[in-house]
């Protein structure tokens, strides 16, 4: 049946759940500084320096013949986007090592990604696009100067570069731009990503946190830019293709750093932004904290030696049906105490038959009596005794209560309530147990 793990009380013995938290319980900023970090560590620093070659490799490729720049930039473009998606989507999962995007089919891992990333980034600009080249005089051809790559300088007229709309849009696209790659990241179409009332909603449910990460973001604005006049100089030396090389990495910086902090929002918040269940999110208070005690062994230590045989082994055949006997009339007589006490020395008996109705009686007793243990043993024991009678699926909803709402151990109750679904679908017990199943689940 394969192996199994539960968590029980090291003093007492008795079966406990695991204390959890919401990732959001955790200091928000501590994280970021960690996240930030990612491009110069480990497999962050791997991904740059693979990325980074490959860029400039297409990069050099692309210098020459303007009609021979598409393809090579095109296919920089998408690696650049499909990288800036899989971190993010890694950095979701909390993977300290992504995954990296798999290039198998050309349209759809390279150019679709590269495609999504330049009209949302290009979209979140155009409203302070468009203003400023509404300014412009009509006779100019600056629209066909932007499409064929001229530097935005050149092209914005000097009344666009004193406006104050402009300015503000730009400001106002810069604000959005993360929320924007935040939803591209999601899965959300381009036109998804775009709307202005998700990036809102995505503020919202962030709260203060929100604030942070646009903090980040202009931070990392910041770097961005001297990253690319520090790799302007870069490419001064000639020296082959180790400057080109260097000047990617430099310039990917920023952006795979940008990447992270946006897959920490989702690994946070994700269950606020409606991008995993809740439940997701829960993690154990003390996180990986070993045990203090080790669990009894099974079986001896010594290899080979006869275990031990257990005491109620020593009682006669004879002794043995006098208590059995004793039991039965102890339950006839609905004598709890009694019943109790015979039970907790009888079932540990090996190859005893207890007919089923005798366990569930037992189990509802000791849960009105607060031995929920000896409850928990005894409804077990009803229902495996004799699956296919009537009393299996009483037990096991009686197991569920116990479990769920005296123990306090609502996973496990959960998992009995879905297993009387799949197992006794027609019967009473299924109505109750579809009843306590959370919807979401």
């Amino acid at each position: 049946m394969g192996t199994v793990e539960y968590f029980a009380c090291g003093h007492c013995g008795g079966t406990a759940n695991v204390l959890l938290r919401h990732r959001s319980d955790v200091d928000f900023r501590q994280r970021l500084k960690d996240a930030l970090g990612f491009p110069v560590r480990g497999p962050g620093l791997q991904t740059l320096a693979a990325v980074s070659l490959m860029l400039a490799v297409l990069r050099t490729l692309g210098v020459g013949i303007r009609l021979f720049q598409v393809l090579p930039l095109t296919l920089a473009l998408g690696i650049f986007w499909a990288t800036f998606f899989a971190l993010v989507k890694g950095a979701a999962r909390g993977d300290p090592d992504p995954e990296a995007p798999d290039f198998t089919d050309v349209i759809r891992d390279n150019l679709m990604p590269g495609l999504r990333g330049l009209c949302v980034t290009v979209g979140v600009f155009l409203p302070a696009l468009v203003r400023a080249l509404s300014l412009a005089p009509p006779s100019d051809s600056n629209l066909f100067l932007l499409v064929v790559g001229a530097p935005l300088a050149t092209v914005l007229s000097p009344a666009a570069l004193e406006d104050p709309l402009t300015w503000g849009l730009l400001l106002l696209g810069f604000l959005w731009l993360p929320w924007a790659w935040l939803l591209a990241s999601m899965g959300q179409s381009i036109l998804g990503a775009l709307h202005p009332g998700r990036a809102l909603a995505c503020i919202r449910a962030l709260g203060r946190a929100a604030l942070q990460v646009m903090g980040v973001f202009a931070l990392l604005a910041v770097v961005h830019a001297g990253m690319h006049l520090q790799a302007d100089e870069v490419l001064e030396f000639h020296i082959f293709f180790l400057p080109r090389w260097i000047a990617e990495a430099m310039t990917l910086l920023a952006p795979f750093a940008a990447a992270n902090v946006l897959g920490l929002v989702l690994f946070v918040y994700g269950d606020a932004l409606g991008y995993l269940p809740s439940r997701d999110f829960l993690e154990p208070v003390l996180g990986t904290t070993a045990p203090e005690r080790a669990p009894p062994p099974l079986r001896s230590s010594t290899p080979g030696a006869p275990e031990p045989e257990p005491q109620p082994e020593l009682l006669s055949a004879a002794e043995v049906t006098l208590r059995l006997a004793a039991f039965t009339k102890a339950v006839d007589a609905r004598d709890v105490a009694q019943a109790l006490a015979l039970y907790a020395a009888l079932r540990v008996l090996p190859r005893l038959k207890l007919s089923p109705t005798h366990h569930l009686f037992v189990g509802q007793a000791a849960a009105v009596e607060g031995d929920f243990p000896l409850s928990v043993a005894a409804l077990e024991a009803a229902a495996d005794a004799a699956p296919e009678e009537p009393t299996a699926p009483r037990a096991l909803v009686l197991l569920a209560r116990v479990q769920g709402e005296k123990m306090g151990n609502t996973v496990r109750a959960e998992e009995l309530y879905r297993y009387i679904l799949h197992r006794y679908p027609e019967t009473d017990a299924a109505r109750f147990a579809h009843a306590r199943v959370p919807p979401a689940a």
